[in-house]
């Protein structure tokens, strides 16, 4: 084996086993093309997670911190050991294609996801579902017959996104979290969610049951201090933007984000169609106010509110609702299904909202049946407002036209990208047909998604797509319908375009651009108009919700409009209020779930006025449930950088910026001898190899790439370096097990040097390799009977990683302080210190440090001389025979010292022999000797023998040395060759 392929031999053993490291893992055989990067919340959440089993927990960190990344790369993780083969991903229905591009981008290949829909599911089932990732909506999996075919195949991973979204009485919690969760306790189980406590201690706790079943029933007694504070880092993770940028990686990794607010004036006519539309509803809700049964009770509220939010969106929008009215096309009949339909995407809000059919299909049949409730005079009044929405459009939309205006200022920045969103496919529609009216040269600019485009996988990945990497597209118009969970952190600008009646939707909005990956600052706009209905949700809401302060400058131009500015800072955005609202039943407080539908009822029954009782009620809440979640410890605060460093250090590095210094080192150690030609400029590397273009080193990928081989493990190779000090360092692997059932946690490599007993592990052994990769004199061969671990070294091995079992101290505390206090059966146990099993397994490759004179040698005298070649002599044929060979002298005339043959196996050795009176460690082959060891090859063995002057002679060997060691030729007498290292 020549020197480069034993050094990449080498290097391959041991980064082999640095890809088990659950710092490494995950990362390993990702995309190409937009690989992940590391961050280290995410790492520190792996990292504990190592050894549980089974691992249930929630990820609760804010949105935009990589929550899907960070689940993927534990059940990669988990995967790499062995522990999961098949796993689920229940998401909501908008997120599958998400989630598919996110897998990919983790790396896992195509043909193993799997997307599992209504007409596929018993194939699958009938199939024994095949191991790999199963994507599934879960309102899919809602139904009784489709749970039911899948809640007993032996998932080994489930991981629930947006999981507050199982709220205790939906069909959700029921059917997917009490059967496919609670009800199989020993599942690996994974919870997203960036709301984890929505106000409402039941609903969180009783979500907490899902994953711990062994907790007590009632949920009143977990509602304590005590229970919170043990399910931090226990079963409980939750960390934000701040915690990332001053914690986690003491830099500014999420940029600043600020929500500006204009209000511009409006014509007339805009302001009397909308005081106008106002007094029609009020008119309306008065008239049903007294009466009983379902049409008065709900459908005219309804429509009420649906024609209000659509009406207000746009005068396009406006004009097709009334016009859909005039035509009275339903039936006077109202399924309850539809009705519940309605209520629920208006009553619940977007993010809790349970369907299958297309909101947009839902509305519309809902507004056909209900035109047939409207009186001759009503539909009188409904004309007139659809003339008016028609002339308005005619001359001229005050909103669209400010919405231009910002827009051309946007696009004239080189690289800015803008997302603006409604809620109503009609209202998309208007956007973009003006858009390029007046603008024709975007055209190719503009993009949309709606629900029209996500019923369509290919084209919403397309449309996506173009987004995502053409420069040319600059501006997408979606609906809601991507607001919650998909990722287009490429764009930086966000524009409301009707009035969000909920802070939350402003937060999701914000959040699908203010996330990791984001370089710039984001800016979110809403722009209000001085009609009544704007004014008072400016004055009511948004500026004591969001704290808005009046900004002096405006924060870009918009020409042709009278317009005043307000904004809300980074910090005002984080925190915005729950939609709760605090009241009052005589002594005792209620918590009531305050959503659009409620904010826009209250203003057409009480003003102005009541939106301001409303949202004081907010407030009050908000105060409540921070004072609640202080007092009792409720959410996750994240520890100190030196905390988190601590048990990541547990797997031998301080973050993950020293993995990539150290492989930076090696790699820069390792290219001359791997021939590879580096370009390095402070922390960026460019490699060329041969003829080949230089390519950029971004990521574990790359770093793999050129110092391992394809091939799995070779055979052990021992790397002969100078050093300071003489040290042996054999390469351990090390193997975590579950003693119970046999199953594989972790695998990590140390390396134990025999010498002085120390031990090296993550950092400190790969700075160990690649000192000896830069200092390497040759590769070493070592006989297996010299090979110097034994059991006292395996044993110091085992203690030393041992100290890993600490990371289940967090659940054991968790476990039995819970016990102590009579909340959970600590008889139905997880993994306990006393089930870790921690073995060693064979040397996987050896360093030897020889400290030899940096100086030439002296002349020595023939006689002196003749006596150290006897000695080196004695101690070869005294090494061969203790290692079971038959050695003996040959002629003079051979161009070698000694035969060597192993009477076992019958290998034969020629081997020469050099000796040294002090340090030196080189060889001088004449012209002959050089050329039969050219030609005997893999038979031809260096023997050299050193520090014969100390009386303690050190033997060190090289087959095949002609290309496992430095070559120099020289002239002397005759032509030498000389083997030496390069100092």
């Amino acid at each position: 084996m020549e020197l480069k392929e034993g050094v990449k031999t080498f290097l391959t053993n041991v980064l082999n086993l640095f890809s088990y490291n659950p710092l490494f893992s995950p990362y390993l055989k990702t995309s190409t093309e937009n690989p992940p990067k590391h961050y280290l919340h995410q790492c520190e959440t792996i990292a504990r997670l190592v050894l549980r089993k089974p691992i249930r927990v929630l990820i609760g960190d804010e949105i935009g911190l990589g929550k899907t990344i960070t689940a993927l790369a534990i059940a990669k993780y988990l995967e790499s050991t062995g522990r999961v083969k098949r796993i689920l991903i229940i998401v909501p229905r908008v997120l599958v294609l998400q989630w598919h591009k996110e897998l990919v981008t983790m790396g896992i290949p195509t043909s193993k996801i799997k997307h599992l829909e209504r007409d596929n599911i018993e194939f699958y089932r009938m199939q024994g579902f095949p191991e790999g990732y199963y994507i599934v909506s879960m309102d899919l999996l809602k139904r009784e017959e489709r749970i039911s075919r899948i809640v007993d195949i032996e998932w080994d991973l489930i991981i629930v996104d947006e999981v507050h979204k199982f709220g205790y009485k939906t069909k959700r919690f029921w059917k997917i979290g009490k059967m496919l969760i609670e009800g199989k306790p020993s599942r690996n189980v994974i919870f997203l969610s960036a709301t984890p406590h929505r106000g409402d201690p039941k609903d969180y706790i009783l979500r907490l049951k899902l994953l711990d079943p062994y907790l007590v029933e009632d949920w009143k007694n977990l509602d304590k201090r005590l229970f919170y504070e043990v399910t931090h880092g226990s079963i409980l993770f939750r960390r934000t933007k701040e915690d990332v940028n001053n914690i986690y990686e003491e830099r500014k990794i999420f940029t600043d984000a600020k929500f500006y607010a204009g209000l511009i004036a409006e014509r007339e006519d805009e302001k009397e169609f909308v005081k106008e539309l106002v007094t029609f509803l009020r008119t309306k809700l008065v008239e049903f106010a007294y009466e009983k049964g379902m049409i008065s009770e709900k459908v005219i509220p309804l429509l009420i509110i649906l024609v209000f939010k659509r009406a207000t969106s746009s005068p396009y929008a406006a004009w097709t609702t009334l016009q859909r009215l005039l035509l009275k096309r339903g039936e006077r009949d109202f399924p309850k299904e539809l009705v519940t339909s309605v209520e629920s995407f208006l009553g619940v809000g977007y993010e809790d909202f349970e369907y299958e059919r297309d909101p947009e299909e839902v509305f519309n049949e809902f507004l056909d049946r209900a035109s047939s409730l409207l009186s001759p005079t009503d539909m009188e009044k409904i004309r007139e407002l659809k003339d008016m929405a028609q002339s308005i459009m005619e001359k001229g939309d005050t909103k669209l036209n400010a919405t231009i205006s910002l827009l051309e200022n946007i696009i004239s920045e080189s690289n800015s990208k803008v997302i603006i969103f409604t809620e109503y496919k009609d209202t998309l529609d208007y956007i973009i047909k003006n858009l390029r009216k007046m603008h024709p040269e975007w055209g190719q600019s503009i993009l949309s998604l709606s629900s029209e485009e996500t019923r369509d996988e290919k084209l919403f990945n397309k449309v996506r797509q173009a987004f995502e990497k053409d420069p040319k597209a600059r501006i997408l118009v979606a609906t809601d319908v991507i607001a919650e969970g998909v990722n287009l952190q490429v764009a930086n600008v966000v524009i409301n375009y009707e009035i969000p009646w909920s802070l939350i939707k402003v937060e999701q909005r914000i959040g699908r651009v203010w996330r990791l990956g984001q370089e710039k600052d984001v800016e979110a706009y809403t722009l209000f108009t001085d009609n009544v209905v704007d004014k008072a949700a400016l004055n009511s809401m948004y500026q004591k919700l969001l704290n808005l302060k009046k900004a002096e400058l405006r924060p870009r131009p918009i020409i042709g409009q009278e317009m005043l500015f307000y904004y809300a800072e980074t910090r005002d955005i984080t925190t915005i209020p729950s939609p709760v609202a605090l009241t009052k039943e005589g002594k005792k407080k209620k918590f009531v779930k305050v959503t659009e539908a409620k904010f826009i009822k209250t203003y057409l029954e009480k003003d102005e006025a009541g939106l301001e009782e409303l949202v004081r009620s907010i407030i009050m809440a908000k105060q409540e449930i921070e004072k609640d979640i202080s007092s009792k410890g409720i959410l996750y605060k994240p520890r100190t950088r030196k905390e988190v460093e601590e048990v990541v250090k547990l797997f031998g590095f301080e973050n993950h910026k020293e993995i990539f210094t150290c492989l930076r080192e090696l790699l820069i150690a390792s290219a001359p001898l791997l021939d590879l030609n580096l370009f390095v400029k402070d922390e960026t590397i460019k490699v060329c190899k041969g003829s080949e273009m230089p390519t950029y080193v971004n990521s574990l990928d790359d770093f793999y790439a050129y110092l391992t081989q394809t091939n799995s493990r070779g055979e052990a190779i021992c790397i002969s370096a100078r050093g300071e000090s003489e040290a042996k360092i054999n390469l351990i692997p090390v193997l975590i097990k579950d003693k119970r059932d046999g199953s594989l946690l972790c695998v990590d490599i140390v390396g134990f040097d025999v010498t002085h007993g120390k031990i090296f592990r993550g950092s400190s052994l790969l700075r160990l390799v690649s000192e000896a990769i830069a200092n390497c004199l040759g590769i070493e061969r070592i006989d297996t009977q010299a090979r110097d671990s034994n059991i006292s070294v395996y044993a110091s091995i085992i203690d030393n990683i041992k100290n890993i079992t600490e990371l289940l101290n967090i659940t054991n505390t968790y476990r039995s302080k819970l016990k102590n206090y009579g909340l959970r059966d600590h008889e139905k146990d997880w993994i306990n210190n006393s089930d870790i099993d921690v073995s060693v397994s064979d040397e996987v490759g050896y360093l030897h440090f020889l400290r030899i004179s940096s100086k030439p040698p002296d002349d020595v005298p023939e006689e002196v001389k003749r006596k150290i070649e006897e000695q080196a002599i004695e101690k070869v044929l005294a090494t061969e025979r203790a290692e079971g060979r038959i050695p003996f002298l040959v002629p003079e005339t051979e161009h070698y010292d000694v035969k060597s043959i192993n009477p076992s196996t019958g290998e034969i050795r020629l081997i020469e022999v050099k000796g040294h009176k002090g340090l030196e460690i080189y060889a001088e082959l004449t012209e002959d000797e050089a050329d039969l060891a050219a030609k005997e090859k893999e038979n031809y063995w260096l023997y050299i023998v050193y520090d014969i002057g100390s009386g303690q002679p050190k033997l060190l060997r090289f087959q095949n040395p002609l290309e496992t060691m430095k070559l120099e030729v020289y002239e002397k007498i005759q032509k030498r060759y000389i083997l030496r290292p390069k100092m």
